[in-house]
């Protein structure tokens, strides 16, 4: 199995690898303010030494970008209640949506007439429903 990231992959590439390698550093509260802000041209080996965050669990919470649950074009998904009840505008939005496109983990989902863009992680798949009477 070859890993998607490396120690010496720079902030920068690991954001354009994956869409969700913004979620990962946020997670080890990096880069969203001026005391914790990090350098997109810092390797992930500099960042981690830096602020003290353990490289192989930083390296492990990358890699899990690409081992946890994923879309395909024409999966069908639902957002999840707490996405929807907290935007009013997604309230007329139809239940249920097809993922129409993927680039590097960051997917597009039509909800009828309304595209959502959003990592794996912000949809749900949608029950298979069985027809009444089989």
């Amino acid at each position: 199995m070859s890993a998607n990231f490396s120690k010496d992959m720079t902030v920068e590439q690991a954001f354009k690898t994956h869409a969700g390698a913004r979620r990962v550093f946020a997670k080890f509260h990096l880069g969203g303010c001026s005391h914790c802000s990090i350098s997109e041209t810092e390797t992930i080996e500099q960042v981690s030494e830096g602020y003290g965050i353990p490289l192989p669990m930083l390296m492990d919470e990358l890699e899990k970008l690409y081992t946890q649950g994923r879309l395909k074009v024409g999966d069908k998904v639902r957002l999840p209640d707490a996405i929807r009840t907290k935007i009013p505008q997604l309230e007329s939005v139809p239940e249920i949506g097809e993922v129409k496109s993927e680039d590097s983990g960051a997917y597009t989902v039509e909800f009828g007439e309304v595209r959502l863009q959003g990592l794996a992680e912000d949809f749900l798949p949608a029950e298979a429903t069985v027809p009444a009477g089989a």
